[in-house]
């Protein structure tokens, strides 16, 4: 089998169309000419480096992308592209702003509640229940609602509000990862209670330790390590919590090595909902800029927690959690293969290659003044199919375009960065 997550999935402008006819080995393949989820990887990017690994390639494909910078050896010039057919929207860009504005309501409430919750509980308060409850009821009806308006609003980051907002966000990618692995609405009840109020704990870790800018001393260490179990009793002190909760709580920095902490729990005692948990709190840390570490981009995220699953969740659940989210997650920048530019707003569940995005640039590099819906799974089976696969998710930096502008209702043009 060929190597997954080898190098780096990057924006590069010297990417060739190649027929597998002419691959050989040093080149560097950045994409397929078929959803990776029909092959044996899960993501792009690796240099061929045998000839059993060339030989794959050309059982799996009929062409794929090289990219010529990435490669050691040269690339032939790859054709032009097709006749680009200007796009007219499939889905009403209204309809898509209502399920972004109803899902931002009931985020700002949750956010709110978070905030007063874990100020209440450092002055020795006492958490009430009830009202966890209610929050936890309203992220359920939003996820069912739309669950990809409600993700894509999990990007939406403030460093000063690191805390809340990470338990928000934890919530919502752990409630959608378990509806997506089937579990009914009274069991995502007592999994998002666990989930939101997971680091309730760390209202007893010293905030100099929490938020220290540089690695933490084995003491300091000890001291973080705590707040699982701090959270445990706070919550188990509350009552009336379901111990699905409280084991994600207790629990949700175990990991199936056995390597994690407090309990180094087995792998056999590491049930789904406690290890979805695990796996958004991970996937949402190193997504998002802190004090002491720059957040890496989504998909990136994706690779590096993947490439180190047999450790940490297992194999299975990170591949559905990858499933759940997407190959290119909601509010991905990605670049088609026609050069137009795009932000992911539905990872779909069939056709996680081709996702439903807002366009926002055309092939020519213009910025639209208007953003256009597209179905890149319909517009791929019309006669130029090429133009509407991604070829690769870039950084808004490296394109001129902020994504959360356009979230919060700005037009193309007006998310430009300055």
């Amino acid at each position: 089998m060929l190597p997954v997550f080898r190098g780096q999935n990057r924006c590069s402008l010297l990417q060739q169309k190649c027929s597998v006819a002419d691959l050989r080995i040093g080149m560097y393949v950045a994409s397929l000419d078929r959803p990776w989820l029909e092959t044996p990887f899960l993501f792009q990017g690796f240099k061929i480096s045998s000839e059993e690994e060339l030989q794959q390639v050309r059982d799996i494909c009929r062409y794929v992308f090289v990219d010529a910078e990435l490669s050691s050896v040269p690339v032939p010039v790859g054709k032009a592209a097709q006749s680009y057919v200007h796009p007219s929207p499939v889905r009403d860009l209204a309809e898509f702003r209502s399920a972004i504005d109803r899902a931002a309501q009931v985020r700002a409430r949750s956010r709110d509640y978070l905030k007063n919750v874990f100020s209440d509980v450092r002055l020795g308060r006492s958490v009430d229940t009830d009202e966890a409850r209610d929050v936890v009821s309203g992220l359920v009806e939003s996820i069912s609602a739309d669950a990809n308006a409600a993700i894509w609003l999990t990007q939406l980051k403030n460093k000063d509000e690191y805390t809340s907002l990470h338990c928000l966000n934890v919530c919502v990618l752990t409630l959608a990862f378990c509806r997506h692995l089937g579990y009914g609405e009274q069991d995502l009840q007592a999994i998002g209670l666990g989930a939101l109020l997971h680091d309730i704990g760390k209202t007893r870790t010293p905030l100099e330790i929490l938020n220290k800018p540089g690695r933490l001393t084995p003491d300091e260490f000890k001291i973080m390590q705590r707040h699982p179990e701090d959270g445990y009793r706070i919550m188990k002190a509350a009552g009336s919590v379901p111990e699905e909760s409280l084991h994600i709580i207790r629990h949700h920095h175990e990991r199936v090595s056995g390597d994690g902490y407090p309990s180094r729990l087995p792998e056999y005692e590491l049930n789904d909902p406690l290890m979805a948990a695990s796996i958004a709190d991970v996937y949402d840390a190193i997504s998002s800029d802190r004090v002491y570490h720059k957040a890496l981009p989504t998909d990136v995220a994706l690779r590096v927690m993947y490439e180190d699953a047999e450790h940490t969740f297992g194999k299975r659940l990170m591949e559905e959690f990858i499933r759940c989210v997407g190959i290119y997650p909601v509010g991905s920048l990605v670049e088609l293969g026609s050069g137009a530019l795009g932000v992911v707003v539905d990872a779909g569940t069939d056709t996680r290659l081709l996702p439903k995005i807002m366009l926002v640039r055309d092939y020519d590099g213009a910025v639209r003044e208007t953003a256009a819906m597209v179905d890149l799974a319909a517009r791929s089976r019309g006669g130029s199919a090429e133009d509407w696969t991604i070829r690769r998710v870039v950084s808004p930096s490296d394109v001129g375009l902020n994504p959360h502008k356009l979230l919060l209702g700005a037009s193309p043009v007006e998310a430009i960065i300055p």
